[in-house]
């Protein structure tokens, strides 16, 4: 079963603590939502890497416990949240592929999650606020009426905002 979508990326734990998870991906959200586990391999190739890990070069773990939109302008892009992680050096995991989103499981990663030293994910919610000030109202109003409708598992249009003033 492949339990592990398995990610390539430049982007560092702070990053990933920053954006409260591990995107903005283009995935299926179904797919991803049914990953119990994300890995995350090193793009030391992209002029912006945020890490020292070898190219390809697995450093993360995450335990997946939700999927959510990245906000506005990444439309039809998702971030896997994840509960907790640990980090791992494993060498040469990438396939190579060039979708940067991958599904493995984790008997052909070889990893052992009961081996590992887990940390709670603690995601800096301060940055999710600092973008929102920056946003329209309209806009504002649109992403709570999103992140609401995740937390309720309903459909955004489902989520009605009054503001009064």
């Amino acid at each position: 079963m492949k339990d592990v979508v398995m990610v390539f990326t430049s982007k560092s734990l702070q990053t990933m603590q920053d954006e409260g998870g591990s995107g903005n991906w283009a995935a299926n959200k179904d797919r991803i939502g049914h990953a119990k586990w994300l890995v995350a391999t090193r793009n030391q190739k992209s002029g912006w890497t945020q890490g020292d890990e070898g190219h390809g070069s697995a450093f993360f773990i995450g335990r997946v416990s939700g999927v959510k939109a990245a906000p506005a302008p990444e439309q039809k892009r998702f971030i896997i949240q994840f509960d907790q992680y640990a980090e791992i050096n494993l060498s040469d995991v990438w396939t190579g592929s060039r979708n940067p989103v991958a599904y493995t499981d984790l008997k052909t990663l070889k990893i052992d999650v009961d081996k590992l030293n887990w940390k709670p994910f603690v995601p800096n919610l301060q940055h999710e606020a600092r973008a929102l000030t920056d946003m329209e109202p309209s806009s504002v109003v649109d992403r709570a009426r999103v992140m609401i409708a995740e937390a309720l598992s309903v459909s955004p249009d489902a989520v009605k905002i009054t503001v009064a003033l």
